[in-house]
C-alpha cells in the first residue's frame, strides 16, 4: 500500500471513530499514524525534488510576514499601500498569481511583507496549489490572517488549513522532552498531574511514531495532539495577527462584537489607507522586536539606524548579528539605557538588554 493510500486509510478510520472517552487511545494512535505518514510524504518530496517549486521569495530585512486570505479580500491593496511592492489589484477572484514581496518600513525595522495567493480550502492537501502557498507562509516569520467584514468565519477556517499543514498559531511548542534509549521500552514521565491524556495513550501514539525505547518527559498537561507535536520534525511555530479589511462603514458595536468572538483584532480599510500605523505598531509588537543603538568610544550614538534584535537578547547576540570581529574580539561593553544599573556600565556578554539600550562594545 502506498503512502498515499495508507494516509487516506487512516483518515476516514479516523473520521468515522467517534469521539469519546473509551476511543481516546484509538484516535491518537491514529493522528500519530497521520502525523507520521505526512512526514514521510513531505520527506519523500524533499528527497525526490517534487517539493514546491513555482513560488519562491528570498528573505530580506529583519522579518518576513506572510499576507494570507481568501481571494480578493484586499491583501494586494494592503501591500501596495504600505511598500514599494507592485502587486496587481482587481475586484475579482485570483488576481495575485504569484508570490509578490514588498519592505514596510516602521520604527528602524525594515519588515518585509509577502502577498501570497489567496488560501483556499483544501491548500494543506494541495488542492488549488495549496501545498506550494502554505511552503511560503512557513518560511515566514509571523502571518497576518487577513478577512472582511463578508467572510469572518475565514479566520477559524485559515487557521484549520495552517494548523492540518504543521503550522501552530500563537502556541510555544510542546515543553515535552523525548530521548532514545537503548533498551527498557518506553518510559513515560510528568512533571505535572496530566488530566487530558493519560500514559498508556502516550506510549501507544510513541510506538505508531516508531519509538521501541526512549524516555518522555511531558512539563505540560497537555493531550495527545501536543504530544504528537513533540514527535513531529515538521511543525513551525509562530505569531499571528488578525486583520479586518474594508472594515470602513463598520460601527463601533460591530467592531466590539468582532473583538468578542475573535479577540484581538485590527480593522483596516486598505483601500482608503486608514488605521495603517495600528496595523504596523501590532505586526512589530507581534514580531517581538526591539531597538538597540550601537555607539563608537568617543562618538555619540547611532540613532537614525538602530539594530533590531528580538526582546530579550544579550550583549553576545548583537555581537553575533553585527557580525565581524566582534564576536571573536569581545572585551565587554558599556550600556546606557532601561537595562543598565548607571549610565555606561560595564557589562559582559550575558547581559539581557532593553528596548532602545545604547550599546557601546570594547574589543581586545
Amino acid at each position: 500500500m502506498s503512502l498515499e493510500e495508507d494516509l487516506q486509510k487512516a483518515r476516514e478510520k479516523l473520521s468515522k471513530t467517534p469521539v469519546n472517552k473509551a476511543t481516546e487511545k484509538e484516535r491518537g494512535r491514529l493522528k500519530a499514524k497521520i502525523a507520521n505518514i505526512q512526514e514521510k510524504m513531505e520527506k519523500r518530496q524533499k528527497e525526490t525534488g517534487g517539493g514546491y517549486e513555482g513560488y519562491s521569495v528570498q528573505k530580506k530585512g529583519d522579518a518576513t510576514v506572510s499576507l494570507v486570505g481568501y481571494p480578493s479580500v484586499g491583501k494586494s491593496t494592503l501591500l501596495n499601500k504600505l511598500t514599494n511592492a507592485d502587486s496587481e489589484v482587481g475586484d475579482y477572484h485570483f488576481t495575485t498569481l504569484d508570490v509578490v514581496p514588498g519592505m514596510m518600513e516602521y520604527k528602524g525595522a525594515n519588515i518585509q511583507l509577502v502577498d501570497v495567493p489567496g488560501l483556499i480550502g483544501g491548500a494543506a492537501t494541495d488542492k488549488g496549489g495549496g501545498k506550494q502557498v502554505i511552503s511560503v507562509i512557513r518560511n515566514s516569520d509571523m502571518v497576518v490572517l487577513m478577512s472582511d467584514p463578508s467572510r469572518l468565519d475565514g479566520f477559524q477556517k485559515m487557521n484549520d488549513e495552517l494548523y492540518n499543514s504543521g503550522i501552530r498559531l500563537d502556541v510555544e511548542p510542546p515543553n515535552i522532552k523525548v530521548e532514545k534509549k537503548g533498551k527498557g521500552g518506553i518510559d513515560v514521565r510528568s512533571a505535572v498531574d496530566l488530566t487530558k491524556v493519560d500514559e498508556e495513550t502516550v506510549k501507544d501514539v510513541m510506538e505508531q511514531w516508531g519509538y521501541v525505547n526512549a524516555s518522555i518527559i511531558i512539563r505540560e498537561d497537555c493531550g495527545v495532539e501536543r504530544v504528537i507535536d513533540a514527535l513531529a520534525r515538521n511543525r513551525k511555530y509562530m505569531p499571528s495577527l488578525k486583520v479586518v479589511n474594508k472594515s470602513e462603514k463598520l460601527s463601533e458595536e460591530e467592531k466590539e462584537e468582532i473583538r468578542e468572538e475573535f479577540g484581538d483584532v485590527v480593522f483596516v480599510s486598505a483601500k482608503e489607507k486608514t488605521n495603517m500605523e495600528e496595523f504596523k505598531e501590532k505586526v512589530y509588537e507581534g514580531l517581538n522586536f526591539m531597538r538597540i543603538y550601537m555607539k563608537k568610544p568617543g562618538k555619540d550614538p547611532d540613532r537614525e539606524e538602530p539594530l533590531i534584535i528580538e526582546k530579550g537578547s544579550t550583549v553576545g547576540e548583537v555581537c553575533e548579528k553585527v557580525g565581524g570581529e566582534l564576536e571573536s574580539r569581545f572585551k565587554y561593553a558599556r550600556i546606557w539605557g532601561d537595562s543598565a544599573k548607571f549610565d555606561e556600565q560595564k557589562v559582559g556578554e550575558d547581559h539581557v538588554l532593553k528596548d532602545e539600550d545604547v550599546v557601546e562594545i570594547r574589543k581586545r
